[in-house]
């Protein structure tokens, strides 16, 4: 197997603490509000990234930062959503970053448990929820313009944390609302309103896709990633999973112009294998999961 980065941390007690003060921890309860909007709907939420953002980034993580790199996705699509609904609410300025992501999953929501690389799921969705986000670009004498993993892995050491004068300007930009989702019509739903997923699981793909794009279930990853749209009008219904490993780590044809390094995965594998997990999270960039009038197919 190539040299894969992994670091999603299985911890489901601290899933379950993560859950107990949250308004709609489980997105079961609240579905009824878009229930079936995204039945036999093609959406594409990496198309309205592109074009709000005017390309689609591609992460290459380099130590076991994967959390903050599924979630950094989720982040993306939030914010795009939200420029693209409401015109003038914001402008785009660049990417999610992930250092402060990562090490605030861990030390501040997680208060420095682990020691070596890796994260909880629910620990970086309560710290957007919580605090909040940044976007790649530079902060006084900080500068996250590119990604570096070094400073990932320093930030995220126990007792370090984002720096402090970061702080004021991650609280400008949180995540509303978080919701742990478990059906593939939950996901489904969500997507065609906007409103993105990041997963988490130990389940592997295979990194050749086959003639419609989908990669097969196959061998172990503790690993975080994110879904970026959801086909439920072909004959394979399917989401499509990002993954933060660049361009090339899996090849094949592709459809619905997805970027680099994503695959299709069908309905019934990301419910069984994928979901399954309980560690994987709807955003919303309001509070709650309303309605959007979205036209998500820009292709």
């Amino acid at each position: 197997m190539p040299d894969y980065k992994f670091g999603w941390v299985d911890q489901p007690k601290s899933v379950e603490k993560v859950m107990e003060d949250l308004p709609f921890p489980v997105f079961a309860d609240v579905h009824s509000q878009i229930k079936d909007s995204g039945k036999g709907k093609t959406t594409l939420l990496y198309e309205i990234v592109r074009k709000v953002s005017g390309s689609f980034p591609i992460r290459n993580q380099t130590i076991g930062d994967c959390v903050s790199m599924g979630c950094a996705y989720a982040v993306d699509v939030i914010k795009a959503v939200d420029i693209y609904i409401n015109k003038d609410f914001e402008e785009w300025i660049a990417e999610t970053a992930t250092e402060d992501i990562y090490s605030g999953s861990r030390v501040i929501t997680g208060k420095g448990q682990i020691r070596g690389d890796g994260s909880v799921g629910a620990w970086a969705a309560r710290y957007l929820n919580e605090y909040g986000a940044l976007a790649r670009q530079k902060y006084g004498s900080i500068d996250l313009s590119k990604y570096d993993g070094n400073r990932a892995k320093t930030w995220g050491a126990p007792g370090n944390g984002p720096p402090k004068e970061l702080m004021p300007f991650i609280k400008q930009h949180q995540i509303e609302t978080i919701s742990q989702v478990k059906t593939y019509a939950e996901v489904r739903d969500l997507i065609a309103n906007g409103y993105a997923v990041t997963i988490a699981s130990s389940q592997g793909f295979t990194n050749k896709r086959d003639v419609d794009g989908f990669a097969k279930p196959s061998g172990k990853w503790q690993h975080q990633m994110s879904i970026l749209a959801c086909d439920d009008a072909f004959k394979r219904p399917a989401t499509l999973v990002q993954n933060s490993w660049g361009p090339n780590w899996i090849t094949g044809p592709k459809r619905h112009n997805q970027p680099d390094g994503s695959f299709w995965v069908e309905a019934d594998d990301i419910e069984r294998y994928i979901l399954r997990s309980g560690d994987c999270w709807a955003f919303s960039g309001y509070k709650g999961f309303k309605p959007q009038k979205l036209n998500a197919r820009i292709i």
